[in-house]
């Protein structure tokens, strides 16, 4: 008698849908509770107040005086929270417009690179004269107007979470470029 070896099944695999991310089912912060949602809110915020902390920490958050010198510039402690509000609200969207399928995920990835720059920028632009700043800032205005776009197309809700961004970079950009034309 002949005994041959069988293999031990495998269980069978979901098919992928079109357009479906391998990590969909691994990143507890894109499902679609509660939890996800909090997590989606909080990094960012950690991750903000980290960077702010150890600009202040560091001595680096120094203001240009040229934009200092306007009227309507905000004080330092003011931008700060803006930004401790905002990018809450870019993980938000980010987390919502996931929640839309293969194009809202596709569009999360802009809201991802929107707030890595975010976070890059200060860094990236410290020592910047100040007509180099105004240019970072109208490349920040293009960024998060083309994310917007990007979220928009999936996601109108998602979007929504956006715009705050869009009236703040904006009127930093306004001011950058007073203070440059100044």
């Amino acid at each position: 008698m002949t005994t041959t070896a069988t293999r031990p099944s495998l269980p069978p695999m979901r098919p992928m849908r079109r357009g479906q991310d391998l990590a969909e089912p691994l990143a507890p912060w894109n499902r679609p509770t509660r939890a996800a949602r909090w997590w989606s809110m909080g990094v960012p915020l950690l991750l903000v107040l980290v960077g702010n902390g150890l600009l202040f920490a560091t001595g680096t958050a120094g203001a240009d005086p040229a934009f200092s010198s306007l009227r309507l510039a905000p004080p330092g402690w003011f931008v700060g929270l803006m930004w401790a509000l905002i990018f809450p609200m870019w993980g938000y969207a980010r987390w919502r417009v996931w929640q839309a399928g293969a194009v809202g995920r596709r569009a999360a990835r802009w809201v991802v690179a929107l707030m890595a720059w975010g976070l890059a920028y200060p860094v990236l632009t410290l020592g910047f004269e100040t007509g180099l700043s105004a240019v970072a800032n109208v490349a920040s205005l293009a960024l998060v107007l083309l994310t917007t776009r990007r979220v928009q197309r999936a996601s109108a809700p998602a979007a929504r979470w956006l715009v705050p961004s869009i009236v703040w970079i904006g009127f930093a950009t306004a001011l950058g470029l007073a203070a440059w034309w100044h």
